[in-house]
C-alpha cells in the first residue's frame, strides 16, 4: 500500500509539473503586442507565417554592387557574397572571411551581422524575444496619419542592446512607411540619436509583405532631412527548410 501511495504521489507531482511547462507554453505562444504593432504584423502578413520559415534569401543592390544575403531564420547566422569581393560567414560564436580578412571592406564585421537583415526584416524582428513594444503618439507627415511604436531592448540583447527603433505605421493600411533607428554598436551614447529609413516600394512574397526599396535619410529636428542613400531588394525568397549549416563557415565553395 505504501508503494502504491508513493507512485500515486509521484504521479500527481509528474503530473503537476507537465501542466505548469505547458500553461509556460501557452503563455509564451499567447504572448499579447499593443493593438498598433500587431496590426502591424498581420498587415505584413502575419508572424505565424514569418515563423514558420527557415531560410531567407535576397539580393541588396546598391548603384552598382550587389550583396547576395542567406539567413538561417531560426539561429540568425548569416552568409553575404559580394561577387568577385568576398565572401562572409557569421554564425553566434564566429565569422569567417573568403578569400582573407582584407578582402571584407569594412573595419569591425561583427557590426554587419544581420544589420541589413534587421531592416529588410521589419516588423517581424521587433516581435523577437527580448523586445519591447511602446505605443507612442500618432504623429502626421505630410498630410497622413501614422501609428508609432518605440522598440527597446533587453540587456545583452543583440550585440548592441542599447539601439532604439520608432516603427512609423499607415494607420489607414497598417504598413510600415518609416523608421527611426539609432546605432549604439560603437557608442551607447547614442541612443537617442536618431536616423531615418523611409520604406517606399513593398511586395508580397509568399503570404509576407516584404521591402523592395529603401530610402536612408537623415533626421534632422524631428523631421526628415537629407537623402542618405537609396537602396533596392530583388531575388527574394523564403523557404521552410533551414540552410545547411555548414555554408556558414565553409565559404570557398
Amino acid at each position: 500500500m505504501k508503494s502504491i501511495l508513493i507512485s500515486l504521489a509521484l504521479g500527481a507531482t509528474l503530473l503537476a509539473c507537465n501542466n505548469q511547462n505547458n500553461e509556460k507554453i501557452q503563455e509564451k505562444e499567447a504572448k499579447q503586442f499593443p493593438e498598433a504593432f500587431e496590426k502591424g504584423l498581420k498587415a505584413h502578413g502575419g508572424l505565424d507565417k514569418w515563423n514558420a520559415n527557415g531560410t531567407l534569401t535576397f539580393n541588396e543592390i546598391y548603384g552598382e554592387d550587389a550583396v547576395f544575403h542567406i539567413i538561417d531564420l531560426k539561429n540568425r547566422n548569416e552568409r553575404m557574397e559580394k561577387k568577385g569581393d568576398y565572401k562572409i560567414g557569421f554564425t553566434s560564436d564566429s565569422i569567417s572571411i573568403y578569400p582573407d580578412a582584407n578582402s571584407f571592406p569594412h573595419d569591425n564585421p561583427k557590426f554587419f551581422h544581420n544589420l541589413r537583415f534587421y531592416f529588410f526584416s521589419l516588423p517581424f524582428v521587433t516581435a523577437d524575444d527580448g523586445a519591447h513594444q511602446e505605443v507612442l503618439e500618432p504623429r502626421d507627415m505630410n498630410g497622413v496619419t501614422y501609428n508609432r511604436v518605440k522598440i527597446t531592448f533587453g540587456d545583452g540583447v543583440g550585440n548592441a542592446s542599447k539601439d532604439q527603433y520608432i516603427l512609423w505605421y499607415n494607420s489607414e493600411t497598417n504598413l510600415l512607411k518609416m523608421i527611426n533607428y539609432s546605432i549604439t554598436f560603437f557608442d551607447e551614447g547614442n541612443a537617442d540619436k536618431y536616423n531615418a529609413i523611409v520604406y517606399s516600394k513593398w511586395e508580397t512574397i509568399s503570404g509576407l509583405t516584404v521591402p523592395v526599396e529603401i530610402i536612408g535619410y537623415k533626421w534632422e529636428n524631428d523631421s526628415l532631412g537629407a537623402e542618405r542613400y537609396k537602396k533596392y531588394f530583388d531575388d527574394i525568397s523564403f523557404s521552410t527548410d533551414r540552410p545547411n549549416p555548414d555554408i556558414f563557415l565553409n565559404l570557398a565553395e
